[in-house]
């Protein structure tokens, strides 16, 4: 049982890094989509009011404003379109839900294992523990890869005895 629960544990900790480090570089995106178009409209909206005021305006100001309205209508679409911010927040809540097993765990291994054996019978515990990790696993955000490989790596179970005599 203990062992079983080391590794649901190893795996709930990559869960939630991982989730969470998503959920960092999303929000990053968004600001650095979000920043460039508030600076865009709001240069768009003074060169039109600034135009209006003049008899002649220099046709390639007039274009440059036109192709500035443009990009920011293109980096909004895609902000929208992206949904940096919702995506952020999903992967948020994920990674709060793994650390919550995560920390669930780490309270039982810190336990005595005597303790453990006289609070009921573990069969039923590690069947309710596995059936949550599964629904937070169906409700999770896919991560792909890329938002995986890392914290998979660093929390990699350390090879079993079996398995260095067997690479040696």
């Amino acid at each position: 049982m203990l062992e079983l629960l080391r590794d649901w544990q190893r795996r709930a900790t990559a869960s939630s890094e991982a989730h969470y480090d998503l959920s960092t570089r999303l929000s990053k995106s968004n600001i650095r989509f979000g920043i460039p178009v508030v600076a865009l409209t709001t240069v768009v909206g003074t060169s039109v009011f600034a135009t209006l005021s003049r008899d002649h305006v220099n046709t390639g100001l007039q274009v440059a404003v036109g192709m500035l309205s443009v990009l920011a209508a293109v980096l909004a679409s895609l902000q929208t379109f992206l949904r940096f911010g919702e995506r952020a927040e999903k992967h948020r809540t994920a990674a709060e839900h793994w650390a919550s097993i995560r920390r669930e765990i780490d309270e039982k291994l810190a336990l005595h294992p005597t303790y453990l054996a006289s609070r009921g019978d573990p069969q039923d515990y590690l069947d309710d523990l596995r059936r949550r990790m599964d629904q937070v696993a169906q409700q999770s955000p896919e991560l792909g890869m890329a938002g995986w490989w890392r914290p998979s790596r660093r929390y990699e179970p350390p090879p079993s005895p079996a398995d260095r005599t067997s690479a040696a």
